[in-house]
């Protein structure tokens, strides 16, 4: 080909991607057309936030407590070991709550109070920082069970364990975005992994124990918890949605000219109304299914798993939101994450409840049930359900474990996880 020929074909060549590219801006536009024609009505995804008097607020005490909190970063990994009654050091156990004296106190006086709200968060810069200082608060806590378990004093002990337990429940419905609800999550586990600890060798009573049971009722199944902070990080959605739209980028600093110009320019790439949709129906899709065991949810073929579409950058751009798919692909919560969370902790209550149940069984008996059928109906009206199958718990007197199957919902006779690979159950062991 001559050199004429080539700078001919070039020219058509880029002629025909000009073409095309103007096709594809003029489908987005008419896409975005459309989209705005569809109503958008997600007042059932609007938290309302109560009106809370300060005095009878939580938070500003946690906040005190966590500003009084001894936990010197040197120290980070022994206090992390005494806190899972691991490595246990009885001079540094007493000497780290001595030293936290005004916080346990001031954390005692947070959990006498009826609210625990957190401070409103708007978008995803909003300072949340004050969640890490609640874990390090729990992991205080756990020491301060542990030693008193240590020291015989089961009452006591037992009664911290369910505060740490009643702090978690409360702080998964605080007002915060998921986050909260997952750090309350994890707050939970250590008071039962406390309870649990402290049932094998525990001299509290039949009656204390069946007690704890009871008590267990109230804080098991938080979908109210779940739901609001679902809620609350579909508002700071909307709040990013709409930053984009009017051309505010986050980490950039923007002249008033330079977010006319992006806004502009995020037209064809960005249907907010749609990517509000998008996120809306995600939520409204948990909601729907928060109370089914995990093996029934009917999850859709569609990104509720927080991972990025293999979508080519043409389908993107064809389809008017190619950067609102992005943006859905980033900033939503793995649903189906969410609910694994979710049927762990309902699980782990229930396991609780089952060895307690076991224990005064064994007290009375002096050996543990052939089945579970034998803690019904005293204990339970009909054998607790896994979350996870929707099944009778599992229950193996001869390995004394009683089981879940887990999020990979194979019986596997109780195995416990290994590695990252490895399918697995989720076991709680027979201590006593």
């Amino acid at each position: 080909m001559t050199a004429t020929g080539r700078k001919i074909s070039k020219a058509i060549s880029i002629a025909f991607l000009f073409l095309v590219i103007c096709v594809l801006f003029a489908f987005s536009f008419l896409s975005l057309e459309n989209a705005r024609n569809v109503p958008l009505n997600d007042s059932d995804l609007i938290f309302a936030r109560p009106d809370i008097p300060v005095e009878s607020n939580a938070y500003y005490i946690l906040l005190k407590a966590t500003n009084e909190l001894y936990w010197p970063a040197k120290l980070d990994n022994k206090l992390g070991d005494l806190s899972q009654n691991t490595n246990w050091n009885d001079s540094l156990a007493t000497d780290v709550l001595k030293r936290n004296q005004a916080c346990l106190s001031s954390f005692d006086e947070a959990m006498r109070l009826p609210f625990l709200l957190v401070p409103q968060v708007k978008s995803g810069d909003d300072d949340i920082s004050y969640v890490s200082g609640w874990k390090r608060l729990a992991l205080l806590k756990s020491i301060q069970t542990i030693s008193l378990h240590r020291a015989k004093d089961d009452n006591e002990a037992f009664d911290e364990a369910f505060e740490l337990i009643k702090f978690g429940h409360r702080t998964e419905d605080s007002g915060g975005p998921v986050i909260h609800y997952l750090v309350g999550s994890g707050i939970k586990a250590i008071g039962l992994r406390r309870i649990q600890q402290m049932t094998a060798d525990t001299t509290l009573t039949e009656a204390d124990l069946s007690q704890a049971i009871g008590e267990l009722n109230d804080l098991g199944p938080n979908q109210e918890g779940l739901t609001n902070a679902l809620k609350v990080e579909y508002s700071t959605q909307r709040s990013l949605i709409d930053d984009f739209a009017a051309g505010k980028i986050p980490d950039t600093t923007n002249t008033d000219l330079e977010r006319a110009m992006t806004a502009v320019a995020m037209k064809p790439l960005l249907n907010a109304k749609k990517t509000k949709m998008e996120f809306a129906e995600g939520d409204r899709f948990l909601f729907n299914n928060f109370s089914k065991p995990f093996a029934e949810i009917p999850w859709p073929n569609r990104p509720y798993k927080n991972v990025e579409t293999n979508d080519s950058f043409v389908d993107r751009l064809a389809s008017g939101n190619a950067v609102g798919g992005v943006l859905f692909a980033m900033a939503e919560p793995a649903l189906d994450g969410l609910a694994r969370a979710k049927c762990k902790e309902d699980v782990n209550v229930t396991a609780t409840q089952l060895l307690l149940a076991l224990k005064i069984y064994k007290m009375r008996h002096g050996k543990l049930p052939a089945s579970l059928s034998e803690l019904v109906p005293e204990f339970f009206p009909a054998i607790p359900l896994d979350d996870f199958d929707g099944k009778p718990f599992r229950y193996s007197p001869e390995k004394k474990i009683i089981y879940s199957v887990g999020p990979g919902l194979k019986d596997l006779g109780g195995k416990e996880r290994e590695n990252y690979l490895e399918e697995y159950n989720l076991p709680f062991r027979i201590e006593f």
